[in-house]
């Protein structure tokens, strides 16, 4: 109506930690619960980075409003948005796997628990971390002098302020280190 796109970047649906919010994934934005059933100005962008394991492999795909789709078919031959033929392969068998993803959340959500009650009882807040592969965590304080400290205990997190400057107090924790280093992380809190 207004001639704008909505763009709705979806590769953590997979990882929402809400529990019983929507069952196991966050509902697409072209779910007809969602949109009514009108694609119209909707783009959905998806990625199996995070829930396959595939980051670095550009193994995504849009989906929606059929023009827009359209031009972005026409634009991708040019802009380097040409996916690999083993890549897509790749990606395919992906898409037809529950099994793996499921996998992924379980370990992720293991690590979240562990990493959410540690962070915790060191006295940091955890804020806006109810989906993806992170923990946004706030001492009140700027954010260098939380980074630092914990790279005293042998822990490096993101600085906020790296995502701008409503990040200036807070700290980005991974989800994405292994069990092993997780647990170490925890035992250094």
């Amino acid at each position: 109506r207004h001639g704008v796109v909505l763009a709705s970047d979806e590769c953590y649906a997979e990882l929402d930690w809400r529990e019983g919010q929507f069952g196991t994934s966050t509902p697409s934005i072209l779910h007809p619960d969602v949109c009514g059933g009108d694609h119209t100005g909707l783009l959905a962008v998806y990625s199996l980075s995070k829930q396959s394991n595939l980051a670095g492999y550009r193994a995504a795909f849009v989906a929606g409003d059929p023009a827009i789709v359209r031009t972005i078919l026409e634009v991708r031959k040019h802009a380097g948005m040409i996916m690999p033929t083993p890549v897509q392969h790749a990606m395919a068998v992906a898409l037809r796997d529950d099994a793996h993803v499921e996998a992924q959340r379980t370990a992720y959500a293991r690590r979240r628990a562990q990493l959410l009650a540690a962070v915790t009882r060191a006295g940091l807040r955890v804020e806006h971390s109810e989906a993806g592969l992170y923990l946004w965590a706030t001492r009140e304080e700027d954010c260098w002098t939380t980074v630092s400290d914990l790279a005293d205990r042998g822990i490096l997190v993101a600085p906020g302020a790296f995502y701008g400057s409503a990040g200036a107090r807070h700290v980005r924790i991974a989800l994405t280190a292994t069990d092993e280093r997780i647990a170490a992380a925890c035992e250094r809190l």
